[in-house]
């Protein structure tokens, strides 16, 4: 029998920073074999364009996208057999699973310790469970927690309860974008969110850039301790339940095969629809016509990153704007 393939499955709400993590990643892989799930709530994986047009995404690494809902809930299934396809091609050295911003990651270690294939594979046979990670978007926590109440700011309710549920279940935790907090800010969230999870490995990251080493092959996950301490002693029991919460999250794809004015644009960003929770794609400008923008927006903070179209390579540079509305 072939050596079991690990897993790290990558979880935070909405552009937290889990597709710069798995960039970061492909760029520091090592001759490794990459095969990546990655899960878009949206109609138009985004992500996976993202990836797969990195200059680090080579012809022997593997995508296998999984769009338009959520593999905690609708998409359950195709979840176990991409995984599966992975491990047990014989192609991949590791599998990098990232979960949409509205996943459960228990529902997720669920799937992969006791999942079974639509022909009644065993997942557990080809692949195990190594690290479950979750990255924590300090910049968007500090608008949905009233600093100095420790408290949920009452607007923020329904994603406050993902969110600490995202932070409760891991055994690696990233506290990102720290670079756009003040150091009393972040001492403060800091403090908020090891209260919440208190054991898991703890980093503060800029860009989700973390030494490969510390989320890959940590050995960090057990199947019954982990599942165990939240009352998931019987993870098929998880693994059938419907327990994705209502957001109220919808999606919407635009298009518009014009350029952006830049100065139009810029002002627009200065009135941002309120309602918007997450906006990511590509764009272009006027002023820059041969160059393809990646844009993501959260919140007030906006993040560039620049693709030349030409030759499908991402540059290393990125930019990001906190807008003059945000709550900071």
């Amino acid at each position: 029998m072939s050596k079991k393939i690990p897993i790290t499955v990558i979880s935070g709400y909405l552009g937290a920073g889990k597709t710069t993590l798995i960039l970061h990643l492909l760029k520091c892989k090592m001759n490794k074999r990459i095969g990546i799930v990655v899960n878009d709530l949206a109609s138009v994986n985004v992500d996976k364009k993202a990836i797969c047009n990195s200059p680090y995404f080579s012809e022997a690494d593997r995508l296998i996208p999984i769009t338009d809902g959520t593999i905690s809930n609708k998409h359950r299934q195709k979840l176990i057999d991409a995984v599966y396809d992975l491990a047990a091609s014989g192609a991949v050295d590791l599998i990098l699973v990232e979960s949409s911003g509205v996943v459960q990651p228990d529902i997720v270690a669920a799937c992969i310790v006791k999942g079974r294939t639509s022909t009644a594979q065993e997942l557990d046979k080809v692949c195990y469970l190594d690290t479950n990670v979750t990255i924590v978007d300090g910049f968007r926590i500090l608008q949905q927690f009233l600093p100095g109440q420790g408290k949920y700011n009452q607007n923020f309710v329904e994603s406050n309860q993902l969110i600490v549920k995202q932070i409760e279940f891991c055994d690696v935790l990233l506290f990102n974008k720290i670079d756009l907090l003040t150091l009393e800010q972040k001492n403060y969230l800091q403090e908020i969110v090891r209260q919440i999870q208190p054991t898991a490995k703890f980093y503060a990251t800029k860009f989700s850039q973390i030494a490969v080493a510390k989320v890959i092959q940590t050995h960090l996950f057990n199947a019954q301790s982990s599942l165990n301490e939240r009352n998931l002693s019987d993870p098929l029991r998880l693994l059938n339940q419907n327990a994705e919460p209502l957001l109220k999250i919808d999606s919407f794809v635009y298009r518009r095969r014009r350029p952006f004015h830049p100065q139009r644009f810029n002002s627009w960003l200065d009135r941002w629809p309120p309602e918007i929770t997450r906006c990511k794609g590509v764009m272009w400008l006027q002023t820059q016509p041969p160059e393809c923008l990646l844009s993501h927006n959260l919140g007030g903070q906006w993040t560039l990153s620049l693709q030349v179209i030409g030759s499908q390579r991402l540059k290393i540079g990125k930019s990001r704007r906190c807008l003059p509305s945000a709550k900071t």
